[in-house]
């Protein structure tokens, strides 16, 4: 589970004070991921994981940007927001090496992620079918293909890991008009559908007590300003983030949970360019974030 509120907004690496959070947009966000998995054998398994998101975007404006035919210039607000079921993802991973020793092992995966979610997802704005931003929309709009390398060493005193995965979207755009555009009036532009990534490295010390673990670890993650295949057009916010993430897992009888803040550190809101025009004003970006995991291995000893 994954939570957070975005209210901060930034161009580049500074910060867009122009934009409080009473005009600017306020984004809520709260993602379930179900993660299935099953081993083939000892060092291979298949991964289905299927994402859930209960997501808001609101803003204030004038009511005579939005509204045809109104004449008061008042900030009114604007709520909009997208539930539902994301992109669901099917991967396949192996163990480079025997399973047997747990001193360290890599892994290497692949999936396909399935346009599953809703790319086009409307709410109603004063009267009006709008489109909500791309960063509320279920769906990526296509399909895609996600390469995955993760290791872990294990010493006397601590145990280090890293995880790298890639979404490669060749899907150029999701034909669903932008936010803004539709909003006040303008229209034309589409969203486009973009690749993603997040590399993670960390490290966790055990304990006396055993069933317990604190972790500190740092994570980058965003969205590039082109895509590796395919085009690249339409509406985006690339952008580049740093987050420190401390954390703690428990481990009991065979169940695992871990909690974490992910916070941020680094953020660099890059500008994306189409014809030569600058796409972007600035991003909202939460300060920090909180995860949770629950984890339970059925099966035993079986794979």
């Amino acid at each position: 589970m994954l939570h957070f509120l975005s209210d901060k907004h930034y161009i580049g690496t500074n910060r867009n004070r122009a934009l409080t959070a009473f005009d600017g947009p306020i984004n809520n966000r709260t993602q379930f991921n179900f993660d299935f998995s099953y081993g083939l054998s000892s060092r291979t398994d298949v991964t289905l994981d299927i994402p859930f998101q209960i997501q808001t975007y609101n803003l204030h404006k004038p009511l005579n940007r939005i509204e045809p035919g109104a004449t008061s210039s008042q900030p009114v607000p604007v709520n909009t927001g997208a539930d539902g079921v994301g992109d669901l993802s099917l991967s396949v991973g192996h163990w480079m090496f025997s399973t047997e020793q747990s001193k360290g092992n890599v892994q290497v995966s692949l999936g396909v992620q399935f346009p599953t979610g809703d790319s086009s997802a409307v709410s109603t704005v004063y009267s009006r079918a709008v489109p909500v931003d791309i960063s509320v929309q279920p769906g990526t709009g296509g399909w895609g293909i996600i390469p995955t390398v993760q290791a872990f060493r294990t010493f006397k005193y601590v145990s280090v890991y890293g995880v790298g995965t890639y979404l490669i979207n060749p899907t150029n755009t999701t034909g669903t008009p932008a936010f803004f555009p539709t909003l006040f009036g303008h229209g034309g532009e589409v969203n486009s559908s973009t690749d993603s990534f997040v590399t993670e490295f960390g490290a966790s010390v055990p304990t006396p007590l055993h069933w317990i673990s604190p972790t500190i670890a740092y994570r980058i993650t965003g969205v590039p300003p082109l895509d590796l295949i395919g085009g690249s057009e339409g509406f985006r916010r690339p952008a580049t983030l740093g987050y420190i993430e401390p954390g703690v897992i428990f481990n009991l009888h065979g169940h695992s949970v871990s909690l974490s803040v992910p916070i941020v550190t680094y953020i660099n809101v890059r500008p994306h360019y189409v014809n030569g025009v600058n796409q972007n004003t600035d991003a909202t970006i939460p300060g920090f974030m909180f995860t949770m995991s629950y984890s339970f291995r059925f099966g035993g000893a079986r794979n």
